[in-house]
């Protein structure tokens, strides 16, 4: 057993004993607060930490600080990564999501607006197409090209690529900050009135206009991780590996300027067990493993042990030699080891699919 099997097995002691004995409004709640409103502040707070390491880098440039600026970033994905099974709600409705993270950066652009006159602004980010602004934006400037090392020298970076990456982390952290807001304290900028997302999504009623029973909630926490795990296997992954060594595409690769594709992917499925056994962290409590415990004790501990499985099968994917998950494809073994994931994760929606989502309405 490896340490992170270990890591769930342990946190799975703690949470089974509740797990079984929750109501659906008791994992409705639990999941609301303390993993999705928990994740969207978490983001916040790290985005808030890159604008500074990136403002400190630009005005002290050394290795140093670029090596903070770059941890920085890693830091900050891990929370937006680990939201990606519960894409609803304001992230969707407000548009942030492809603020913060499209992907592919369009870098004859990026690289036209380095090469012009105007000024970097942040009023000037905030005119530009979502694929030159957010996460990935941040990760070409800080890592450069990806090719052959995740790195660059602090003697390649230009003035301009300064400007441009302090204006885009504020931006990025002002979505991040809007994002939260949106979850703890009103969801609806047009309404000065309307309440917290976190307050619509645990008390589902008649008057409700987006939640009118907890079944409601739970087919939409259930169908939150069937799409990550299926947009994992099949987009993220499948997509930049094709059907052979010759027509797999690093361009289609999510962070390969970083090579932080393989953690991403982990993260994302990290989501789907956060919220399906209600672990967030140190914070533990039922998640949709408790609904599923109800009616199937056996298939809700199957179901855990696949999401880890799942996430040892993406870490694999890693090259021993080193490299990433752009670098893996590119090899026969590489390959061989993708494919195992990628079935994995199939295998995981459909037990979900088939299996958890009827029980929401149970």
């Amino acid at each position: 057993m490896n340490a992170l099997k270990m890591m769930f097995a342990a946190l799975t002691m703690v949470v089974g004993v509740n797990a079984k004995a929750a109501t659906n409004a008791e994992i409705i709640k639990h999941v609301s607060y303390n993993v999705i409103m928990k994740t969207y502040t978490d983001l916040a707070d790290a985005t808030a930490n890159l604008k500074v390491a990136v403002a400190n880098f630009a005005a002290n440039p050394t290795e140093e600080n670029l090596a903070l600026a770059q941890q920085q970033w890693r830091y900050t994905r891990v929370p937006w990564e680990a939201s990606e099974a519960f894409l609803f709600g304001p992230v969707d409705a407000l548009g942030i999501d492809p603020m913060l993270d499209t992907w592919p950066l369009n870098r004859s652009d990026l690289d036209g607006v380095l090469a012009g006159k105007s000024n970097i602004t942040v009023d000037l980010i905030h005119t530009l197409g979502t694929n030159l602004q957010g996460f990935h934006t941040i990760e070409y400037l800080l890592f450069g090209n990806g090719v052959n090392s995740n790195t660059k020298p602090v003697s390649a970076f230009t003035s301009r690529q300064f400007d441009y990456l302090k204006a885009t982390s504020t931006v990025l952290a002002e979505h991040a900050a809007a994002l939260a807001y949106a979850w703890t304290t009103n969801y609806d900028p047009e309404n000065p009135g309307a309440p917290g997302y976190v307050t619509v999504i645990s008390q589902p009623n008649w008057n409700n206009q987006y939640y009118s029973s907890e079944g409601a909630v739970l087919e939409e926490l259930i169908k939150g991780m069937m799409g990550i795990a299926d947009e994992v296997a099949n987009g993220k992954i499948a997509d930049p590996m094709g059907g052979d060594i010759g027509s797999a595409n690093m361009a289609l690769v999510e962070s390969p300027f970083s090579w932080n594709s393989i953690n991403d992917f982990k993260m994302n499925i990290r989501s789907i067990y956060s919220v399906y056994t209600g672990t967030y962290g140190t914070v533990k409590g039922p998640g949709v493993q408790a609904l599923v415990a109800r009616y199937n004790p056996t298939l809700a501990a199957k179901i855990e042990a696949d999401i880890v499985n799942c996430i040892n099968l993406i870490e694999a994917i890693r090259p021993a030699g080193g490299g990433d998950f752009g670098q893996a494809i590119f090899t026969a073994d590489g390959r061989a080891r993708t494919q195992k994931a990628i079935e994995a994760l199939n295998a995981l929606h459909a037990t979900l699919e088939q299996q958890v989502l009827p029980l929401a309405d149970k």
